[in-house]
């Protein structure tokens, strides 16, 4: 069984609706809380290129009121034994 995969866009988008925030308030937010220097057309490139960085998609997410995890598999096979 395969899993159809999300991308980072389309995860940044779930967590702006949710908490009803603009992607230029959330570039603002970026640049002051930890000092980026990004515009709303800037970020939005990186969503739909996406390149945004892990540290980025970790600044977001704390912004927004979420926190990113991992979580070891406990049923993985090794490669090829999805």
């Amino acid at each position: 069984m395969s899993e159809q995969k999300i991308s980072v866009r389309e995860i940044v988008k779930m967590m702006l609706l949710r908490r009803n925030v603009s992607l230029s308030a959330l570039a603002r937010e970026l640049n002051e809380k930890f000092g980026y220097n990004i515009t709303q057309s800037n970020l939005s490139r990186k969503l739909i290129n996406e390149t945004v960085k892990w540290s980025e998609f970790q600044d977001i997410a704390i912004l927004l009121g979420y926190k990113v995890r991992l979580d070891e598999n406990k049923h993985w096979n090794g490669f090829g034994g999805e």
